[in-house]
């Protein structure tokens, strides 16, 4: 869970963002047209997570990779918020890993579905006493073919919201089409850096004075406490400890200081290995 993403983020990107981009690349393309690829294809599955059972992840480590899933806006639980937040309209959003069905999930409950809402009842929510959602897969099915000027506008608006890993995406572009080569992830593939880190996640100080990209100010306090931690709890998963440094960054720093849950995940090794963190220009 994520408070906050920001837009100069090196490792996730807004669907409007690559919409954009990816227009801009094909002339025959609106922005709109290549929202809606997008859309379809989180409604298809194309942006899920792999199970246990596929390429052999029984460790989950692709599964835990935050690389691997969507970041999806959905408000803050009642219990998190203050008296004075309950009546918010609307309420505060934190953005939450998820998949195909966690989206549907929400815009369900948000009644950001296309056409009547009565259907979607009837096909997700009163089913003669069945599961809530029993008719995910028939939904999902049905939402794939529906194009995107079908949604209301807080329902497209919603689509732009989403955040998707440039990794991720790169790599599902690379599967169709040769003309995007190198787009969400340019800096990577010159500079010869690994595709799961940053263009400017380099251990050496002349990398780093050569990307000149200023450190956020919350980097040198979240070293210092994921060592305090890891000493206290050596067991504590990474993905926990990753969580609590983000609360406690936002706690004693601005948001804009903070670099997001996922970059803070991705550098602990780093951290946690006594190497040198790469910090610079960590969104």
């Amino acid at each position: 869970m994520t408070q906050f993403i920001s837009p100069l983020d090196d490792t996730l990107i807004r669907f409007d963002a690559a919409a954009a981009l990816l227009a801009n690349r094909e002339p025959n393309a609106t922005p709109d047209a290549m929202l809606e690829m997008l859309v379809q294809a989180a409604w298809r599955g194309d942006y899920n997570p792999p199970c246990q059972y596929e390429d052999n992840d029984y460790d989950h480590s692709q599964r835990d990779d935050p690389d691997n899933w969507l970041r999806i806006p959905i408000e803050a639980p009642s219990a998190s918020l203050t008296e004075g937040q309950l009546s918010l309209k609307p309420r505060p959003f934190k953005y939450y890993e998820g998949g195909c069905e966690t989206l549907l999930s929400v815009m369900y409950c948000m009644r950001l579905l296309p056409g009547d809402q009565s259907a979607w009842d009837d096909l997700l929510n009163n089913g003669n006493g069945r599961m809530y959602l029993h008719g995910a897969q028939d939904a999902l099915t049905a939402l794939v073919g529906l194009p995107l000027n079908t949604y209301s506008e807080a329902g497209r608006a919603y689509f732009a919201g989403l955040y998707i890993p440039r990794r991720m995406l790169q790599a599902w572009l690379d599967q169709r089409s040769s003309r995007f080569l190198r787009l969400f992830n340019h800096d990577q593939a010159s500079d010869h850096h690994p595709i799961t880190e940053p263009a400017n996640d380099r251990h050496s100080h002349a990398a780093q004075t050569r990307r000149g990209r200023p450190t956020l100010g919350a980097w040198p306090s979240i070293a210092a406490w994921a060592l305090e931690l890891n000493e206290s709890d050596p067991d504590m998963p990474r993905k926990e400890l990753a969580g609590r440094l983000y609360e406690r960054a936002l706690q004693e720093f601005e948001a804009a200081d903070v670099p997001n849950e996922t970059t803070i995940l991705r550098r602990l090794a780093g951290m946690l290995d006594n190497r040198e963190p790469p910090m610079r220009g960590d969104a």
